[in-house]
């Protein structure tokens, strides 16, 4: 059963008989394809400090540091700590975070800190200091 927009009314097959518009079809969520990881997107300032590359020449395997909050003060001090460290930092908003980011001006969902895998003790031990 399909619905055209224009004459408001539920037809059988994929075009209206009345109009000749094409209908707008049911659909199933349980069908549709699962997302993979969730919605999110990440940034990663190239200038500020490159991310290193493996032997085979593409860029290392990034590993999850922690979730912070998403107040624009955390995120300031924890990117300048690991910027000064020379590490580089990728942050990525989980789940629908990226869309609270926009319309808020925060993640409800918080902000995921990623750093490349051959600098994750230095950056845990980093994060974690507190002076």
């Amino acid at each position: 059963m399909g619905y055209c927009e224009r004459c408001e009314r539920e037809c059988d097959g994929l075009t209206c008989p009345v109009c000749g518009g094409a209908l707008l079809q049911e659909v199933d969520p349980e069908a549709m394809p699962p997302e993979e990881g969730g919605r999110s997107f990440s940034i990663h300032h190239p200038d500020e400090v490159p991310w290193p590359l493996g032997p085979d020449g593409e860029p290392e395997e990034a590993v999850r540091l922690s979730n912070l909050a998403d107040f624009p003060s955390v995120q300031t001090v924890v990117q300048a700590r690991f910027q000064a460290a020379g590490i580089p930092l990728l942050t990525r908003y989980p789940e629908g975070g990226g869309l609270g980011k926009v319309y808020l001006g925060f993640s409800g969902y918080g902000v995921d800190l990623y750093v490349p895998k051959s600098r994750e003790s230095e950056a845990r031990a980093l994060l974690l200091h507190d002076e």
